[in-house]
């Protein structure tokens, strides 16, 4: 089914401010830029955000719910997770942040700069619930072996600044060799064994 046209035309204002902040930042992003990228009038952005502000407070917490329910998220329960389980999740967390940039540079952008967005902890809450999420996943995977014992608080910073990083360090998009090599570095910080292809 088509999304209906008032829909569609705030998720192109919306990407088209994504992708103008990532490249541009926050300040010498436009109204008349975000509107000419978009392929609609100036008057219409307003129609659907108050100001840029707004707009750019839109585009750093929407994708949040999207991150909960791609990284937050397992298939299963942690307890009933097996070693095969780990490595999907491993490899869906890869495969998601890599697809990020836009947003990625854009949340960058805001924590480099936290005594200009001071309204932005809403990040930090998705941290704090990230470490969470991946220090269970580390103590359960130690305790049932396949993970060998290590520090899950330590394990958890290094992945979250290893998915951020492996986006940001690479302006193309990741090819299937150095997807996969990301995969394996991932997997190697929790101390775990290398996949194949």
């Amino acid at each position: 089914m088509a999304k209906p046209r008032s829909t569609e035309k705030r998720e192109r204002i919306f990407q088209a401010g994504l992708r103008l902040f990532s490249h541009n930042g926050y300040t010498k992003t436009t109204i008349k830029d975000i509107a000419n990228e978009a392929g609609v009038s100036f008057g219409t952005v307003f129609t659907y955000f108050q100001n840029k502000e707004e707009l750019f407070n839109s585009c750093v917490t929407e994708p949040l719910e999207e991150f909960r329910d791609h990284i937050l998220t397992t298939h299963e329960t942690l307890d009933s997770m097996t070693y095969e389980m780990f490595v999907q999740l491993v490899g869906r967390h890869v495969d998601f942040f890599l697809e990020k940039e836009h947003y990625l540079r854009v949340v960058q952008y805001v924590i480099g700069q936290p005594e200009r967005f001071p309204e932005m902890e809403v990040l930090d809450q998705f941290a704090d619930d990230f470490m969470d999420f991946i220090q269970s996943v580390a103590k359960v995977g130690m305790k049932k072996g396949f993970l060998p014992e290590g520090n899950p608080e330590e394990i958890g910073y290094g992945y979250l600044a290893f998915l951020m990083g492996a986006r940001l360090t690479f302006t193309d998009h990741a090819n299937v060799q150095l997807t996969n090599a990301f995969k394996n570095q991932a997997l190697r910080l929790f101390g775990a064994g290398i996949t194949e292809g």
